[in-house]
C-alpha cells in the first residue's frame, strides 16, 4: 500500500484567502463540496483543493463558483481582501 504524501499548505495569504472565503460562503449556503462542484461542473476534489489553498482557480472558474453560491464575484473579492487585511493586522500585533 502506497503512503500518501503530505500536501504543502500555502503560506502566502493571497493563496489562502480564496479558499477561506469559498469555504465560508459554501458552508453559509449549506452546500457540501460535492454539491457545489456538481453545480459548477467540477470534480469534488477541485473544490477541496481550492478551499485548502493548494490551487487557485482562474477567474472564469471563480465566477462559476460565485454564481453557484449566489454571491457576486465582486463580493467574494472584497471578502478576500478583508480577510487578508485582518490576517496582516493580527500578525503585526505585539505579543
Amino acid at each position: 500500500m502506497q503512503r500518501r504524501q503530505r500536501q504543502i499548505q500555502p503560506t502566502d495569504l493571497k493563496a489562502k484567502a480564496v479558499g477561506v472565503v469559498v469555504r465560508e460562503l459554501r458552508e453559509r449556503a449549506g452546500q457540501s463540496q460535492e454539491r457545489l462542484s456538481g453545480e459548477c461542473g467540477f470534480d469534488r476534489t477541485y473544490i477541496s483543493r481550492v478551499e485548502r489553498g493548494i490551487i487557485n482557480p482562474t477567474v472564469s472558474r471563480l465566477w462559476k463558483i460565485a454564481d453557484a453560491l449566489k454571491w457576486p464575484l465582486s463580493h467574494i473579492a472584497k471578502r478576500m481582501e478583508a480577510w487578508i487585511l485582518n490576517q496582516e493586522r493580527t500578525s503585526k500585533k505585539p505579543s
